[in-house]
């Protein structure tokens, strides 16, 4: 008998269950509608993005590294082919004559030394330097397309001012130094779509005198367009790719 009533009550559980779900079916469906119209909202690098615009930008930067990782397994490809052909069987080449030999010892400057650094040596090389050397302006239309590249800079103490134009960018410019400036190339200014922007805030910076380094991160096609041009007006990089865009901020000492 109780082995019974176990066995009826492991049915009814499953039962209740549906049942639940058949009578509020209604009222489940309004709240899972109601929860992917409004989404969670997820603060990161000063932005608010939704659990959608999240996993686009995840989704972006993965494919952007599997490309980064594509192009590299092709050269390391190349490299190798070229490198088995340099290292195919050659005649012997003449072994040069020793110092002492060629009648020379000791170090060349004139009593026989060799004046320098030591083989292998290196100058010396020196951490970046400015005003502000962990400070960097982001010029964007739409900041919260970049909220992860500027989290993963605010986590490493790096201060990351937004801006949305050239006159926000100039007017932020004049009151602080930033060590790097990082721009899109096409946005809006006064009202209207500029898809040169970037080109036009180069030209400012350069009649101003502001050396500060400028970077284009945009599409590919603004790339393509505007790449050559953004270059010759003094930006210092320019990329679509978020990999790419890490490595310059290493190279600047901000990651």
């Amino acid at each position: 008998m109780p082995e019974l009533i176990s066995a009826i009550a492991q049915l009814l559980w499953p039962l209740i269950a549906l049942m639940a779900i058949f009578v509020f079916r209604r009222a489940i469906g309004r709240v899972l509608k109601t929860a992917e119209r409004r989404e969670l909202e997820f603060e990161i690098g000063g932005q608010k993005l939704t659990l959608h615009e999240l996993n686009d930008q995840q989704t972006e930067m993965i494919q952007d590294l599997q490309r980064q990782l594509s192009m590299l397994s092709r050269q390391l490809e190349d490299r190798d082919r070229v490198s088995s052909v340099l290292t195919a069987p050659t005649a012997p080449l003449p072994v040069p004559a020793l110092p002492e030999e060629a009648g020379i010892s000791g170090n060349g400057n004139g009593d026989g030394e060799i004046s320098g650094t030591e083989e292998g040596e290196l100058p010396p090389t020196r951490a970046p330097v400015g005003p502000e050397p962990f400070a960097v302006l982001w010029v964007s239309e739409k900041p919260e397309t970049h909220a992860i590249l500027v989290e993963q800079l605010r986590n490493n103490g790096v201060r990351v001012t937004t801006v949305t134009t050239t006159d926000q960018a100039l007017a932020e410019l004049s009151q602080r130094p930033y060590r790097l400036i990082v721009e899109d190339m096409g946005r809006k200014e006064n009202g209207r779509w500029r898809p040169d922007a970037g080109l036009a805030l180069l030209d400012e910076l350069r009649d101003l005198g502001v050396d500060t380094p400028v970077i284009v991160y945009s599409s590919e096609q603004a790339q393509l367009r505007y790449g050559e041009q953004a270059r010759q007006c003094g930006a210092v990089g320019t990329t679509s790719s978020a990999y790419e865009m890490f490595k310059n901020f290493q190279s600047f000492g901000l990651l």
